[in-house]
Order: structure tokens, then sequence, then C-alpha cells
């Protein structure tokens, strides 16, 4: 059962209570608050004075301050979730909140450029036969940022979580999926769920998102049903906002992450695929991973998420602490007089997993254990006797303490960047999942960059 605390009416700057506006936004937000921020600013600054809207916003138990920036904005209403219910549930709980005519669904990764709301709003005026338009993305940089999809195929569904996207035939099945080389400098019939204005007329009286995909896929559900009902999707070239792509996915960690990308994959397979295919998909997904394993390489999932995610289960979704972490492989062991600094380096939204270097013995236990709030030390495995002295030694030993702390890792949510200060420690790379690499002995961390 959701559990939701409602906030007052929205209210216009003037001191008035809103009442059947033109649009509604509805914004999720979870954990991020400066894009948050931003987002709103952006809305605020290039809305047309004219234009009736209120913004229904749900905040799914954020621990960083998002809900009570969301209380003090004058236009918001905001639903409280005491945890993380699922990007689909809390859109549907802000459209159940919504009174207007036409419905926004806004990421809080996304910043308007001045006049995109506008057009999107004057396009859906002009054109009474489209059901919804979306922008044009750009990246942060100011570069295109390819942010649509089509219906995939089953080859492309099976590129997209295997290694036979190298296969010529795979590899073009993924590419007109991702929509490679397509022009997007003209209007064209597409649309993309982290901004998309829509007409309540051809949704649902209840819901937008079927909530069985909480995180991924439920987008492309949506646009299937709104196809196969005759509607039309428009992708807006002279729209444009700009994407800081993944804010919140990334805060999942790469376990979670891709548990619920596959395990919602399964269920989309289910409802677009002759029944027959799903047993395939299953069996060359987990053949795979066995190969994969087989030859040493890193694989996203243990073999019990694995078989969890190929059943279509999700599994839960993170509450609590969901802060970058650094993992940082040291050169030196931990102590309280020759590594205090390393703390200092810390950018906020951080926390530190130190790892020691090898042991000289031989030991099997691996043992996290907390220096503060903000930072962990650990002491992982090491099989061989003579540590990290000896090249092969060491290469077994870092490939073993590297599966152990994966594994502590998966257990606790946020994105992984990797900082290795000792050059032996090279044989972890791509074996704990890591989001980013980060430089050796850098003097400031990379800040938390913006959710996918």
């Amino acid at each position: 059962m959701l559990r939701e605390t409602l906030g007052p009416p929205p209210r216009q700057p003037g001191g008035g209570v809103t009442s059947a506006p033109l649009l509604s936004v509805l914004l999720v937000s979870w954990n991020t608050r400066e894009q948050t921020r931003q987002c709103l600013e952006s809305l605020a600054s290039t809305a047309d004075p004219d234009l009736d809207y209120e913004v229904v916003a749900v905040d799914n138990g954020s621990s960083d301050g998002s809900a009570d920036l969301l209380a003090d904005q004058p236009r918001v209403r905001l639903i409280r979730n005491k945890h993380n219910n699922g990007f689909a549930a809390a859109v549907n709980q802000a459209y159940r909140r919504a009174n207007g005519q036409l419905i926004l669904l806004l990421s809080s990764d996304i910043r308007l450029h001045p006049g995109a709301l506008s057009r999107m709003v004057d396009h859906l005026r002009e054109r009474p036969d489209v059901a919804g338009v979306s922008p044009l993305y750009l990246n942060p940089d100011g570069t295109f940022q390819q942010h649509y999809v089509q219906q995939p195929s089953f080859a492309a569904t099976i590129a997209l979580v295997t290694a036979l996207r190298r296969l010529p035939g795979f590899r073009q099945a993924l590419h007109r999926f991702q929509m490679r080389g397509e022009d997007f400098s003209r209007p064209r019939q597409l649309a993309s769920g982290s901004c998309v204005l829509l007409r309540r007329a051809v949704l649902g009286q209840q819901t937008i998102f079927d909530e069985t995909f909480p995180v991924y896929w439920n987008d492309a559900i949506l646009a299937r049903q709104l196809d196969q009902a005759g509607h039309e999707l428009w992708m807006l070239p002279d729209a444009v906002v700009t994407h800081s792509r993944g804010a919140s996915c990334r805060l999942l960690g790469p376990t979670i992450r891709f548990r619920h990308l596959l395990g919602s994959l399964i269920g989309y397979l289910r409802m677009t695929q002759p029944r027959y295919r799903l047993p395939v998909f299953r069996a060359v997904l987990l053949a795979d991973h066995l190969v994969k394993r087989l030859f040493g390489r890193s694989v996203p999932l243990g073999l019990g998420d694995l078989f969890a995610a190929l059943r279509g289960d999700v599994g839960p979704l993170p509450d609590g602490d969901t802060r970058d972490w650094v993992v940082l492989f040291s050169r030196t062991r931990w102590s309280v007089d020759g590594h205090p600094a390393v703390l200092g380096q810390l950018a906020p939204g951080q926390r530190l997993l130190f790892v020691d270097p090898p042991g000289r013995r031989p030991r099997w236990r691996c043992e996290v254990s907390p220096i503060g709030s903000a930072a962990w030390h650990a002491i992982a495995p090491t099989a061989l006797p003579l540590g990290d002295s000896v090249p092969l030694v060491n290469w077994i030993n870092r490939r073993i303490a590297a599966g152990a702390l994966r594994g502590w890792l998966d257990r606790h949510a946020g994105a992984r960047l990797l900082r290795l200060d000792d050059e032996r420690a090279r044989a972890v790379l791509g074996r704990l999942g890591e989001d980013e690499l980060l430089p050796a002995a850098a003097p400031r961390p990379m800040e938390r960059s913006g959710r996918g």
C-alpha cells in the first residue's frame, strides 16, 4: 500500500489557490536535490507569463533534502512518500492529484530551454490529432543526445543485454532500436518519457504507467498502448531541453539497476512477443552469462539475481543512503594518522570505501567497518601468500578481493567511482561494476553528475 503525505493545494505567486489549470506538470524526485532545483528554475523562467499551470511533485523518500526544497516552491503541490515506490507509481500518484487538460511528464534531470514548453503546448493546440509531443534533447555540454528509441524487435532485446550485439545481424537490430543515424532535425513521430506533453483525454482515468514496470520500460508500454489506439506522438526539434541523463537511476548502483532493466524487459517480452520466444531469450541470456564467467569476464549480476530477473522479479528499490561510493584501492593500509586527508577529498554526496592492499598471509574473510559517517575501511580476502609482490599472485588476489567487495557493494545502493592509487590494483578494473574511473590520487574526486 502506498503511504503518502499530501501537501496543501498549489499557491499562485499572489497567494491564491489554483483551479483547473490548462497544464499539470508531474515531477518525480528521488535524491536529486540540485537537479530538481535547476529543473524547477528552468520551468519558472521559461514558461509564458499567461500559461496557467500547476506542479504536482512526488518525493520518493529522499534523504538529501529534496522534499524540503519542493515544499518551499510556491506552485508545487507535494506528495511525500515514506519509501521509494518507484518512478511509475509516483507518476500515477501525481496524476491522480492533477487537474490539467494537458499533462507534462517531467524528469527532475531536465532543464527547459526558453520557448520549449510553449512550443510543445502550441503544437497540441494547433494539431488536435496529435496526442503528445517530446522535445529535442541536448547533453549538458550542448551536444545532441540520442535519447529516442523505437519499439524493439526480439533480436534487439537480445542484443541489448548480451555480447551477441557484436554480431552484424544483432548489431543492426540494436541500432534500429536505438535509431542510430536517424534525422532528428525535423518533426517526426516518436516520443520519450523523460519529457513528454500528453493530452489527458488519451490517458486512463487513474494511471499513466503500468506499475509492474517500476523504473524501466514503462514508457515503452505507454507508447505502444497509445500507438495501438491510433494516437500519434511527435518529437519537435525546435523545443529544446538539456538532459543530465540518469541522475536518479545511477544512484541505484549497477546490480539493482541491471536487475530492474532485465526483469522489466522480461515483462515487456511477455506482453509483446509470442510465448515461445521467452524461453529462447532466457536460454540465450543464461548462456551469455556462463560463457562470460568461463572466460573471466565481468557480469552485471550474480546467478541468484540473474535467475530472479529472468523470472521477471525486479526486486525491491533501495531506501536510505544513496551517496556515491568512491572505492579507493590504496598502496598502504588504513591508519588514523596516515590517511585523514583522504576524507577531506570527498565531494558532497560521496562516501569512501578505503581498500587495503593484499596482506602477506592468506585470509578468507572480507571485513568492512565504518570510519565515521562518510567512510568505510575494507580488508579484502587474500587467497595466496606474498600479497601483491609476485605479479601472478597479485592478479589472483586482486580478482578474488574484487569479487568479495562487489558482493558487499551490491547490498549497498549508490553509484561506484573507482580510484586506483595503487597501480598494482588494475586487475580489479571492470570487476566492481564501477560507473566511473577517477584519476589516481586525484586532489578532489569528481562531483556527482546528474538519472536514464
